[in-house]
This record gives structure tokens, C-alpha cells and sequence, in this order.
């Protein structure tokens, strides 16, 4: 299929606004406060909109509707989770955090613990798991401007890895914020449109429920792959326990999250960004799920590849688009999304989701690369080995971070090791279930110490690292609490049970271990709470 002008049209627009930022930001990206935390001036509404978009990578914009159209229903608690999850963070980091007002994710870590070596101890899961989702957005990009623009693969992850590095490179913290607010509202209004089409296409509500059930009747049962219903305590696990409860915790101790706590204004900003964001992410959310609601009989029904070649099925669409844009590490789910969109034959609201999922992907890559380039520079080659470059030439130093981040992820982009979902949710687990607990325990819970905290980032990563990589690379699938369908390559890869267990261990290790000094569990853990 061909490109209508109207769908590059609005991809040029997109991309002209966002160098544009970059630019415009530069001059006021001149020092270190400028260049780390925008100056601690962003307002709530502005950094609610860069919270959502960061948060909700093209894990959600491509994952989530790919995963409704797999194992129905029960998928919806993800939803439930992730909102759910966002006032909660303004308990447990988002108030504390502010007040404390450090520069950078790992500056807590040293303080609360009272050693500069946490430093590096926390970077290295941060630092995997950052690499990760820098990686998995610039594939996102590409793979939106392969199935839409038809740009070959490579030369969008080229163009997608030039895009992110130009305005960090020039506009540091204060351009990532912009233009991430600016996605944020992109990618909701995208969703919206998207699911306004979806409904009207269907007569309503429940015109789409009636298609639905009809093409899929296992659809509101337990999650199900190829038809068949899953025992009810793996539904059980990975709808309730899984989703809702671990992503709870996600959107509190993630460090492209928690940095967006440093740049506001204030403490009550900090708390109306976390009302905003979820203003902002709840509607994007609300679209998508009806999206993914709607895919699978979008596709049988209206899809233009459909009857031809032999395809009889959406999974059969979805593999013919696999092979023809010929991305090894993606799975045929990753399309789901473009070819529902594709079924509706708007060339407007192709238009809109092509700017819509290239903001979330360039969003979240944004907001990972500033953390990153902050912990190598600032943090690492700074604080820990004691150059004192970072310090003299921040903006030098970071710029040169952000070379290196984005060249390394665009090297792997190339080929990527898994789909985008499966890189999303082995990196949030591998952070989660490391640096989540000794930073809400720390802040929260005055007996944490300083061996649990090291202890709990090490063996944590090396555990969850290791669980994916020999469920990824040996067993072929996942097993235990994962729900996969090995004919079609298709898994759900969330390791929720290593968030519990890190809790767990931490707590452990702390009541065994020597609390620290009584000087600074006040001054980084008592005196940051809020006030009741």
C-alpha cells in the first residue's frame, strides 16, 4: 500500500515541532541547573503531560493494544494499575523527593546511605535497564515509520536516533521537558481520535461489544491465548496481583519518573504533576483499550490484506506485515495497532497515530537518555571517580554522555533482541525489584541500611536479569505465572514476582544489618516526609 500525502504531512509537522523545541530551548540550557532539572521551574501542567509521556513508553502505545488482542479482557488491569499507581507515587516519592531536591536519580541513594559508591552500585541496573528503553523506543519509532511511512528500518532507526539526540544535544532537561509535554498531548489526542473512530465505526458501545464477543466469545473470560481459557490463578496472578499492584509501585521508584519530581517549582506542583499526569496518561489509556478491544475484529473485517495472499485471520495480516517489513526482533503483535488504525482507512487518523506513537517513543527515549547521561557524567565520572570535568563543562559533559547513549542504542536498535514489549518488561523489572526498594523503604521505613540497600541492587539485578535471559535464550517461552502461545512467538514477560521477593530480601538484610547513623536517617529519610 502506498503513502497518503495527508500521513507524511502530519509526520513532517511533527518532526519540524520538535527540532524546533530543541532549538528554541538551547539558550536557556546553559548551566548545570538549566541543563539537569530545568531550572526547577516547570509548572504542573506542562511537567504532568512530560510524566505521562515518559512513563508510557511504545510498551503501551504498541504493547498494550497488542495484548488486549491476545488475551482479551483481563488485560484491562494493567490499565487499572498504572493509573492507579500515580497518586500513590505523590505519597511515597514525589513530596519527599522535592523536598529533598537532589539533581540526579542516584543522588538519594548516596546521601540516605551515606556512601558515594551506591552511586555506581544503583547505576548499573539503571543503567541496563535505561539502555533498554532508549533501545526499545528508538525500535518503536522506526517500526511506526516503517508501517505507515514505509521508510525502511534502518534508515528510521537512523532518523529516530538523530531526532532524540538533536534536542537533548541542544535544549538538555528544558527541551526534553517541552517537547515531552507537547508529546504527551500528542499521544492522547492521537488515542482519543483513534477510539472515536473505533466506536462510531461500531454504532457505540455496544456495537463494538456485540462484534466483539461475536468474533471472540473466550474475550471477557480469564486471559486466553489461541482461544483456550488459562487457569483462573494465573489470570488471577498476572491481572490482580501482577499488573494492578507492581505497576503501583512503577510509576514511584522508575528514574525517568522520579526525576520529573526534581524540575517543578515546588512541592505542591510536584503533587498537581502526578494529577495532571494522570489526567493526561487516564485518557490516553481509556483510547487504547478500546483500540485493543476493537483490533482483532477491525482487522477480519475491514483490513485491505484480508482474503488476499491466502489470509483468512488477523494473525495472518499481522505475519504478512512481519515478513514484508522483514524487523527480526519484532513480534507479528507489534503491528496490531498500525493495522487496526489501517482497517478504519482514514488517512487523517493514520496521520494522527503516526505522530501520536512517534511522541511516546521519542518521549520515553528523551526522558531515559537525560537520566542516563546524567548518571555517566554527573554522577559516575563525577562524584564516584572524581574528575572534575562534569563539574566544570556539565553541558559538555552531558552532551558527550548523550553521544554515546544514543550512538550504543541505535547500534542495538538495528537488530533488536526481542519485541517491544519484552524489552519494556524485563527493564522494568530488572529496576523495580533493585533500586525501588531501597529508595521507598529509605525514604519510609527508618531501619533500612546501607548493606541491605547494596545487597538488594546486586543480587536483585543479577536474579531478574538472569530469569529473563534464560526464559528469553534457553527455555524458548516463558513458564511460571506467563502466559505464552509458542506457535506465534508471542509471551507476556512480566517477572512481577521479583518486585515482592526484593522487597522481601530488603527488608530481610536490613533487620540482620547495622542501622545507619541516626544524623542521617533524620536529615534524608524523617525530615523529607510531608508534612501530615
Amino acid at each position: 500500500m502506498g503513502v497518503n500525502p495527508i500521513v507524511i504531512l502530519g509526520s513532517v509537522l511533527y518532526f519540524a515541532v520538535i527540532f524546533y523545541i530543541g532549538w528554541y530551548s538551547r539558550k536557556a540550557s546553559m548551566d548545570s541547573s538549566d541543563f539537569y532539572v530545568a531550572g526547577r521551574k516547570v509548572g504542573p501542567i506542562v511537567n504532568g503531560s512530560a510524566l505521562a509521556a515518559t512513563y508510557f513508553s511504545p510498551a503501551s502505545f504498541l504493547g498494550l493494544p497488542a495484548f488486549i488482542f491476545i488475551l482479551g479482557y483481563p488485560f484491562w488491569w494493567a490499565l487499572v494499575g498504572i493509573i492507579g499507581g500515580m497518586p500513590i507515587a505523590t505519597l511515597l516519592t514525589a513530596a519527599p523527593l522535592r523536598k529533598y531536591a537532589p539533581t540526579s536519580f542516584t543522588d538519594y541513594y548516596a546521601d540516605r546511605y551515606d556512601t558515594k559508591w551506591l552511586r555506581l552500585v544503583a547505576g548499573i541496573p539503571t543503567l541496563i535497564g535505561g539502555l533498554a528503553y532508549v533501545i526499545l523506543s528508538i525500535v518503536g519509532t522506526a517500526l511506526f515509520l516503517l508501517a505507515i511511512l514505509k521508510i525502511p528500518f534502518n534508515v528510521s532507526v537512523v532518523l529516530a536516533s538523530v531526532v532524540i539526540f538533536a534536542y537533548i544535544y541542544f535544549g538538555g532537561m528544558v527541551a526534553t521537558t517541552i517537547s515531552t509535554a507537547f508529546q504527551g498531548v500528542a499521544m492522547t489526542v492521537a488515542a482519543l481520535l483513534a477510539a472515536g473512530y473505533v466506536i462510531f465505526n461500531f454504532g457505540g458501545l455496544n456495537g463494538l461489544t456485540d462484534a466483539v464477543l461475536a468474533n471472540s466469545g473466550n474475550f471477557f473470560n480469564m486471559p486466553y491465548v489461541s482461544e483456550t481459557a488459562s487457569h483462573p490463578i494465573m489470570a488471577t496472578w498476572t491481572g490482580v496481583v501482577g499488573f494492578f499492584f507492581v505497576w503501583h509501585f512503577g510509576f514511584s521508584a522508575m528514574p525517568y519518573t522520579v526525576v520529573r519530581f526534581f524540575t517543578t517549582q515546588d512541592i505542591k506542583s510536584a503533587r498537581r504533576s502526578v494529577f495532571w499526569a494522570v489526567t493526561i496518561g487516564g485518557a490516553m489509556y481509556c483510547g487504547l483499550v478500546i483500540i485493543g478491544t476493537g483490533a482483532r475484529v477491525l482487522i477480519e473485517t475491514l483490513h485491505p490484506l484480508m482474503q488476499t495472499e491466502g489470509i483468512t485471520d488477523a494473525m495472518g495480516v499481522l505475519k504478512h506485515m512481519k515478513t514484508a517489513y522483514g524487523v527480526a526482533g519484532a513480534s507479528v503483535t507489534d503491528y496490531s495497532m498500525i493495522a487496526a488504525v489501517e482497517g478504519l482507512k482514514s488517512p487523517f487518523l493514520l496521520s494522527v497515530l503516526a505522530a501520536g506513537g512517534l511522541a511516546i517513543a521519542m518521549a520515553t527515549a528523551a526522558g531515559w537518555t537525560m537520566v542516563l547521561n546524567v548518571l555517566l557524567g554527573r554522577d559516575l565520572v563525577g562524584k564516584v571517580f572524581g574528575s572534575r570535568w562534569p563539574e566544570n563543562k556539565p553541558v559538555q559533559a552531558t552532551r558527550v554522555m548523550t553521544i554515546l547513549i544514543v550512538f550504543v542504542s541505535m547500534c542495538f536498535a538495528f537488530n533488536p533482541p526481542a519485541l517491544v514489549l519484552d524489552i519494556s518488561g524485563a527493564a522494568f523489572i530488572v529496576i523495580l525489584c533493585s533500586v525501588g526498594p531501597p529508595l521507598i523503604l529509605g525514604i519510609w521505613w527508618a531501619r533500612s541500611t546501607t548493606t541491605a540497600a547494596i545487597a538488594n541492587i546486586l543480587v536483585m539485578t543479577i536474579l531478574s536479569t538472569g530469569s529473563w535471559m534464560y526464559a528469553q535464550y534457553k527455555l524458548g517461552s516463558y513458564h511460571w505465572f506467563f502466559l505464552s502461545d509458542p506457535a506465534n512467538k508471542i509471551s507476556t514477560p512480566h517477572q512481577f514476582y521479583w518486585v515482592f521477593v526484593g522487597f522481601i530480601f530488603f527488608i530481610v538484610v536490613s533487620l540482620m544489618t547495622k542501622p545507619c547513623k541516626e544524623e542521617v536517617i533524620q536529615k534524608y529519610s524523617l525530615d523529607i516526609r510531608p508534612e501530615q
